[in-house]
């Protein structure tokens, strides 16, 4: 399985639309949702990673052992100047630290699928809030895939916001392509 599943919603029902001349039947496109979420094991190691560099960063603050760096440092600044630079590190690390764990409890208790509807898309939007919206297919103005660091992500503009999808938090590398390729075909179509 590609991550894809069925959500409730219109499902294959049918739509029945007025035209001056008699009634038209047409059937409207299915509701698919694909799983997204960031895998438990990044987000552990993000927070480690984080919590590893502000503990490192207090280390180098309390103890400043002397090297290269630190003596060069001392020549440029005032031994008080160097003290309150490593702990305004330090602090800066605690910070995103907090924010790191803030998000990866986030990621772990907020989205767990996006959908495509039979008129719109329901995607996170762009932000730190890790809000949906929901996105009419008309609205869409592009899709683009963005390479970062050799991590994929899709940024989908419209006009009522942008959004951005990992593919790192979709089941597989499959079931991403299978979101992008049905988004387009909507978006088309």
């Amino acid at each position: 399985m590609l991550g894809l599943g069925r959500c409730v919603g219109w499902g294959d029902s049918i739509i029945l639309l007025l035209i001056s001349h008699g009634i038209t039947a047409m059937k409207s496109l299915p509701t698919r949702c694909f799983h997204y979420q960031l895998p438990a094991t990044l987000a552990v190691q993000m927070v480690l990673a984080t919590l590893a560099l502000t503990a490192g960063m207090a280390f180098v603050a309390y103890t400043r052992p002397d090297s290269p760096l630190m003596r060069r440092l001392t020549r440029l600044l005032f031994p008080e100047a160097i003290s309150a630079l490593l702990w305004g590190f330090t602090l800066f690390g605690f910070i995103a630290s907090i924010l790191v764990i803030w998000l990866a409890i986030r990621s772990q208790t907020g989205i767990r699928h996006v959908e495509l509807g039979p008129s719109s898309a329901l995607i996170p939007k762009a932000s730190m809030s890790m809000k949906l919206i929901r996105m009419p297919y008309a609205a869409i103005i592009n899709v683009q895939i963005v390479n970062l660091q050799g991590q994929r992500m899709a940024v989908i503009r419209s006009k009522i916001g942008e959004s951005r999808l990992f593919e790192k938090s979709f089941a597989t590398p499959k079931a991403f392509e299978a979101f992008l390729q049905e988004l387009r075909e909507r978006c088309n179509g």
